[in-house]
């Protein structure tokens, strides 16, 4: 086969990774940004203990929106930087697809504050789970999308990936988006929470022996696949 990229930028590895830093710091400032909600208890000379921490419990769902936030942008930004340890070159679609995958996650502290202050008020806590659910469904979408444009329709642009980690992308980045869009679809259509329950346990287990069965495959191919 006809090696193409013959004629490389002098500056090709440098925009790459300038792609990759742009992005790093976008989702750098995204978790930043999530503590930013928290309001520092006001000390005085009569505050007391009981009173300021009454205060910190009220914290409590800012909190709790907050590490999970922080864990679903860390594990966006994991999976960007997989994609980023094959991709080697770019043209203006990567570049697009790369900045759409960046605007979901500057939406994630708005969404998470908006989620943890929404608690005490049912009605509204729908419509915050419902932003927050299509926060992530868009996140975990548009990096899809990436790899696919990067992996898939312009391969030139990368290295090949091992049929086990193609493998795993999939699950660790379409799954997440399926459960989020169940969550939605469920909060949507107000489907009891033990219907619920069994849909998440049936979705959990099916995956599992799926990915099995997958994954045997994987190795497999990967074990025929000659280096180089």
């Amino acid at each position: 086969m006809q090696q193409q990229d013959t004629a490389r930028h002098p500056k090709q590895d440098f925009q790459v990774e300038r792609l990759a830093f742009f992005s790093d710091a976008v989702f750098a400032i995204a978790i930043t940004l999530l503590i930013i909600e928290f309001k520092v208890p006001h000390v005085s000379e009569t505050s007391t203990v009981d009173g300021i921490m009454h205060e910190l419990l009220e914290l409590k769902y800012n909190f709790a929106a907050l590490l999970v936030s922080f864990y679903l942008i860390a594990m966006y930004w994991m999976r960007h930087h997989f994609l980023f340890r094959h991709i080697h070159n770019y043209n203006q679609r990567i570049v697009v697809a790369n900045l759409v995958v960046l605007l979901p996650i500057i939406f994630f502290p708005f969404t998470t504050a908006f989620f943890a202050e929404s608690f005490a008020n049912n009605a509204v806590g729908k419509i915050a789970v419902r932003l927050f659910m299509i926060n992530h469904i868009v996140a975990g979408l548009s990096i899809y999308a990436l790899y696919w444009l990067a992996m898939v329709h312009h391969k030139e642009c990368s290295f090949a990936m091992s049929a086990v980690d193609r493998l795993k992308f999939h699950d660790r980045t379409l799954f997440p988006t399926i459960l989020f869009t169940l969550i939605l679809l469920i909060n949507v259509f107000h489907v009891k929470e033990e219907v619920f329950l069994g849909i998440l346990v049936a979705l959990t287990i099916g995956k599992k022996w799926l990915m099995r069965r997958l994954m045997k495959k994987a190795k497999l191919l990967d074990a025929t696949i000659v280096p180089g």
